[in-house]
């Protein structure tokens, strides 16, 4: 039978086991994904007949799903992989932020274009070797103008797609890198040239404890929206409500936000929602705010990840990870995992204070973690218009996980495939990722780059940033010659 070209598939994935997350949430245990001129044309079963295609990929043994996406992420902080180690345990969240600000400012000042786009190239690189086709920036370390160049431009040259928000602060960081609301909306414009069909430019400051003044934050919505930009914030309470009684407000922050105008002017990302009042996940479900929880962090204060509450409220919270700083391992598999668990440590903690059990339907399974991590992501950054979903007319955003594999297998003629991925399932089983049809990983390696090139430029970066700032003060003691916690190193 004979197609016209414009029905020629440029790709078709074939006999894969297809997970949609379209409305219908449709899985086709033996299906196919045809994708052309960077969109999805059809989806469907090896049964229905195969569409035509220019080039055929044999998907037996693997899992297609769409992209993960990072809801919550700082793409600088790549370069502190290994800190944990060094401030364990962390037993006071505010205090410790404060330790990490002055570590974080002392880089910042020796991070300039350069050297930033060598080690957020790397941190790209690790999220779409893993499984990643859209991420999250909360950029707030501007000591240095050009530093954001760097790390966008990075991004925009490993083929993601973005949400980057530039923050706007004036407080709890040092003197360089503070700005006035003038300042931060110039250079807010300026980076909008950095807008793209795979990144989306958006405005912030951080959360309410990162301006001085609290009319500073509708300022910087208001001018935020006046560029013709998103908008977006952090809504992470670490004092538990404290800092916002000595503001003599009494509520909680998004309570706050709403008093101050900006949960008024459509969907907003919303950041990390922690330490919600009770009445405010339904607060913020009424005005379409975005969260992405990141369960890793929620082990470090105890709270655990009070999933159901956001689940009760109709919300369809992304997840990420809030990068190496807080979870070394950038992995979307075990960042399902924490927020299971993360959620059975909330569970509990409520049972032991009185509360009550959520009922079954909110409790998270394996379909809900993957729902969360691709298509509450996509949510999350405000892309599911685009991406996040496997149907007809979306972005060709999608991996392939070899799942034909020891740490999968057996899956019980497939009946417990999905269990068996979220529940052991590896970053390192990532097999293709393609965004707009593109293929970025092929077999498990970078398309575009030469990985091993982006690990020693970024390692270079990173010595040189150490020796100009200092940073061995720092550091431990791990080298030849030194001893650290009773270890002698030769």
């Amino acid at each position: 039978m004979n197609h016209p070209a414009e029905a020629i598939a440029d790709t078709l994935i074939r006999d894969a086991y297809v997970v949609t997350l379209d409305a219908g949430r449709r899985v086709f245990t033996r299906g196919f994904v045809a994708f052309a001129g960077g969109r999805i044309t059809a989806v469907g079963s090896m049964a229905d007949g195969l569409p035509p295609a220019r080039a055929v990929i044999d998907a037996r043994g693997m899992v297609a799903m769409p992209g993960f996406a990072n809801g919550h992420n700082h793409l600088i902080q790549n370069a502190f992989r290994g800190y944990n180690d060094d401030r364990w345990p962390v037993l006071d969240i505010p205090a410790a932020v404060r330790r990490l600000l002055e570590q974080l400012f002392a880089a910042a000042g020796r991070m300039d274009a350069e050297r930033t786009y060598a080690i957020v190239r790397l941190h790209a690189l690790e999220m779409l070797k893993a499984g990643y086709t859209a991420t999250h920036d909360e950029h707030f370390t501007n000591a240095r103008k050009d530093s954001v160049d760097g790390s966008w431009q990075a991004l925009a040259d490993s083929g993601m797609r973005g949400f980057l928000c530039r923050c706007i602060v004036d407080d709890r960081v040092p003197e360089e890198g503070r700005e006035s609301v003038d300042a931060g909306l110039a250079e807010l414009e300026r980076l909008r040239a950095f807008s793209s069909d795979r990144l989306t430019v958006a405005g912030s400051f951080v959360n309410y404890s990162f301006r001085a003044d609290p009319e500073d934050m509708r300022r910087i919505h208001e001018g935020t929206l006046a560029l013709g930009l998103p908008f977006g914030v952090d809504m992470t309470d670490n004092s538990r409500g404290a800092m916002l009684k000595a503001r003599g407000f009494e509520g909680g922050q998004a309570d706050y936000y709403r008093a101050h105008g900006l949960l008024d002017h459509g969907a907003i990302y919303a950041g990390k929602g922690v330490n919600l009042q009770r009445h405010e996940y339904a607060l913020l479900a009424q005005h379409d705010a975005r969260l992405a929880l990141v369960p890793t962090l929620r082990f470090f204060d105890g709270q655990g990840v009070p999933v159901h509450d956001f689940l009760a409220a109709g919300m369809l919270p992304g997840l990420g990870t809030d990068a190496p700083l807080v979870s070394d391992s950038q992995d979307p598999f075990e960042n399902m995992r924490h927020a299971i668990f993360g959620q059975n440590l909330a569970v509990k903690a409520r049972l032991a204070a009185g509360g009550e059990r959520p009922e079954a339907a909110l409790w998270l399974n394996a379909e809900r973690c993957i729902e969360m991590a691709t298509l509450g992501g996509a949510r999350s950054l405000l892309l599911e218009n685009t991406c996040g979903a496997l149907e007809a007319g979306k972005a060709a955003d999608l991996v392939l996980i070899d799942v034909a594999r020891a740490e999968i297998a057996p899956t019980w003629d497939d009946s417990r495939l999905l269990g068996a991925l979220v529940w052991g399932g590896k970053g390192s089983q990532v097999h293709s990722v393609f965004v707009a049809g593109e293929r970025l990983i092929e077999d498990g390696r970078s398309t575009r780059w030469d990985e091993e090139e982006v690990i020693r430029e970024a390692d270079a970066a990173l010595a040189a940033i150490t020796r100009e700032a200092d940073l061995d003060r720092f550091l431990p003691t791990r080298r030849a010659g030194e001893s650290y916690r009773g270890w002698a190193y030769h």
